[in-house]
């Protein structure tokens, strides 16, 4: 049996009176739901928080701007009173914002105020920059469905589950999908993968710039390094706060799915070839980039622009004197495998976990610790960052 209820099948105000009608109900028992909901943010509510107005009975005092703000819904607690602004494909406008926050300070009974703002976007708003100092917050309609299906069911009470499980179900019928493991016969997982990665890492000082290589073609007969089917999919993540704006050349994190096993790597990505500074890191810190490798796990990759050359592919060695004769045999801009010249140099780590949310956050975790080792310098590290070479 499917959701029971009528689904609002992409309409905003049924989304919002039902998500609105279920914490009206769960913030009665307790606040476990909504405090799973913002378990990534600085907000967290008591047992006296309360849903107080919602769109068909809104807050009473409204600013005198001759505009009525309709809030979706909001919190009332002792020390705060919340509102939610929620979209559901429709745009965001900065004077709508400001006009809530006012009627939340006018409403305040003496409470700080906060707004947070729901939306289908995988990423913040880039609208809500411009409220950096105000207490507004982001959250992705997929981010609270993806925290709601990571509460077990043991650790809130027995009187919430039930309204849980609606959640689940609610987001369910609106195709909200979480991944869920990646499957052959169901290739979204892919899609799905990169989007909850992406809202993980939400906060942090990485990003994916919304670029994914494949290097793919449709011609039966494919030319150069193309394959008609991607043998994997490489997922760059990079500094937000790099000075240059993105380019291949760029020094980045790679977070690699192959289509065929379903392995997942993580690594950084040395460009010998094009990249000056990145041949100066290679050669003066060889010997802390093996020790590294070693300590951590971590297999040498050589490839050339894409990890789907046709007819090269890449070479791969997990042994670190290997990994110096690849790395030292080869001319200055190269890694030498095989016979091979190749341009880039790419330390990676297989991330293995059977639980799908708990891959992505190992990951993420593996991500984080990269960024810190080589894109941010770092006292605590024995070796240069690439920052100081950038």
């Amino acid at each position: 049996m499917g959701y029971p209820f009528s689904s609002p099948n992409g309409d905003e105000e049924d989304l919002n009176q039902q998500v609105a009608g279920y914490l009206y109900y769960s913030l009665q028992i307790s606040p476990d739901i909504l405090n799973r909901i913002h378990s990534d943010q600085p907000l967290s509510f008591s047992d006296e928080a309360r849903l107080v107005a919602h769109q068909n009975s809104p807050l009473l005092l409204y600013t005198d701007t001759g505009i009525d703000r309709e809030i979706d819904w909001v919190v009332d607690d002792e020390d705060k009173l919340v509102g939610y602004e929620s979209k559901y494909g429709a745009s965001l406008h900065k004077d709508q914002l400001q006009d809530e926050l006012a009627k939340l300070r006018l409403n305040a009974d003496g409470q700080d105020v906060a707004l947070v703002v729901v939306t289908m976007n995988t990423t913040p708003v880039s609208l809500l920059n411009q409220f950096a100092d105000e207490p507004v917050y982001w959250l992705s309609w997929f981010t609270v469905f993806r925290r709601l299906r990571q509460t077990d069911e043991a650790d809130i009470p027995a009187e919430q589950r039930p309204i849980l499980r609606m959640l689940l179900d609610l987001f369910e019928a609106e195709d909200m999908h979480p991944f869920t493991g990646f499957d052959h016969h169901d290739k979204q997982q892919y899609r799905y993968f990169i989007r909850d990665l992406r809202q993980e890492l939400v906060g942090t000082e990485l990003e994916n710039p919304g670029k994914v290589h494949t290097s793919t073609t449709k011609k039966p007969e494919p030319s150069a390094w193309k394959r008609i089917v991607p043998k994997r999919i490489d997922i760059p993540f990079v500094r937000k706060l790099r000075e240059q704006e993105w380019s291949r050349l760029t020094s980045y994190l790679t977070v690699t799915v192959d289509l065929e096993t379903h392995d997942v790597h993580t690594g950084i990505v040395f460009n010998l070839r094009e990249i000056e500074t990145h041949r100066d890191y290679v050669n003066e810190h060889l010997d802390e980039l093996l020790d590294y490798a070693a300590e951590r796990g971590m297999e040498l990759w050589a490839s050339m622009n894409s990890f789907n050359q046709w007819k090269v592919g890449i070479a791969k060695t997990d042994d670190p004197a290997e990994m110096r004769t690849w790395l030292e045999s080869g001319s200055e801009n190269a890694v030498r495998a095989d016979g091979t010249n190749y341009k880039k140099a790419i330390f990676v780590r297989k991330c293995s976990e059977t639980d799908p949310a708990g891959l992505v956050q190992k990951v993420k975790q593996e991500l984080l610790t990269l960024h810190e080792q080589f894109l941010s310098s770092d006292e605590l590290y024995r070796w240069p960052t690439l920052e100081e070479y950038e």
